[in-house]
């Protein structure tokens, strides 16, 4: 699965670190990663995050510094890995990514979208039909993403998923919303008289 825009600018914050790089590093460094831009359009892109706050840009003369404000987010299928794998493990982890990923979704959930939130080998559930498959794609495409006619697409049965998958969704929506201080810590419980 190939999001242009998207996997430009992670390859850029990857390659800036920390520390930043001038546009002449970073257009090298880009070009040894396959990102074959023109200088100008490069500059242009970068003046853009400049403008939208991502990038700050630092006068070292005679070349500018592009240096983050702040890492870059983390995508839906990395959130929702993470937290999958903090409260599960093995076999049932990767049953719940799918599960979850679907659900959120409402589609068939492509093998690169699984590798993007963490599952590696054999994905569990089924391999979508060819209608549940189109439309799955059909999806990605309106929205940007490039689709190889060779990409698998899964879907996986509830079969008992249903109570982790909310739990696991209820906490990232706690921790995501800073919300934990809302949450009643014990349950209280009647003594009969």
């Amino acid at each position: 699965m190939f999001s242009p825009e998207e996997d430009l600018r992670r390859a850029i914050f990857e390659i800036l670190g920390g520390e930043g790089k001038s546009i002449s590093a970073l257009s090298r460094e880009l070009e040894g990663k396959g990102y074959n831009l023109h200088r100008l359009i490069l500059t242009g892109y970068l003046r853009a995050l400049t403008d939208i706050r991502i990038l700050k840009e630092r006068e070292v003369p005679p070349a500018k510094i592009y240096i983050p404000i702040k890492p870059l987010e983390r995508d839906i299928y990395e959130v929702v890995g993470q937290k999958v794998r903090e409260m599960s493990e093995g076999e049932k982890a990767n049953a719940l990514i799918l599960y979850l990923l679907s659900r959120i979704f409402r589609r068939a959930i492509f093998f690169d979208e699984l590798k993007k939130a963490g599952v590696t080998g054999q994905p569990p559930g089924r391999q979508a039909s060819s209608e549940e498959r189109q439309e799955a794609k059909r999806i990605l495409v309106r929205a940007g993403f490039r689709i190889p006619d060779s990409s698998k697409a899964y879907l996986i049965e509830e079969e008992g998923l249903r109570e982790a998958g909310t739990e696991i969704l209820v906490t990232i929506v706690v921790e995501s919303l800073d919300a934990g201080r809302l949450i009643r810590e014990t349950t209280q419980t009647r003594l009969s008289p």
